[in-house]
This record gives C-alpha cells, sequence and structure tokens, in this order.
C-alpha cells in the first residue's frame, strides 16, 4: 500500500484492496483523492510519514498504519 502510494499509482491501491480489503481504513477515499489529485494536475505523490501502532507498543502481532503523502508536481528539486 505504501509502495502504490508513494509511486502514485491509484489503480495499484485499488489491486491492493480488491485483494485485501483490510489493507486499508478508508481505502475507497485514498483512491478517490489520489484520482482526483491527477485530475487536478498531480503527477508525484510523496509519503510524508509511515508508523504503525507497533512503533509505540512495541507489540508487533497486530499493527494499524498511519500514512500522510502529499500529492503535486514536485519534478527533480523534490
Amino acid at each position: 500500500m505504501v509502495d502504490a502510494v508513494e509511486r502514485f499509482d491509484p489503480e495499484a491501491v485499488e489491486r491492493a484492496l480488491a485483494r485485501n480489503p483490510g489493507h486499508a481504513c478508508g481505502g475507497g477515499p485514498i483512491v478517490a483523492v489520489m484520482r482526483a489529485a491527477r485530475t487536478l494536475g498531480a503527477g508525484d505523490a510523496r509519503v510524508l510519514c509511515y508508523a504503525d501502532s507497533g512503533d509505540v507498543s512495541g507489540d508487533r502481532s497486530a499493527v494499524v498504519g498511519y500514512l500522510s503523502a502529499v500529492f503535486g508536481t514536485f519534478g527533480a528539486e523534490a
């Protein structure tokens, strides 16, 4: 999921969700925002931060992930 967002590939996010809907809470809105950003001219994505609940609890047996990303046109300077 993180890789698909980072590649700015909403179709890959959608395929991942079709295989496993539990990959992302709010997966539909993620795809919608990515497609809307593309329609508005965005061509790039940057993952700002990814962490999971195991980072706090130390228990990695079952985690919830948190991802923040920005979509735009960043070019070579980013």
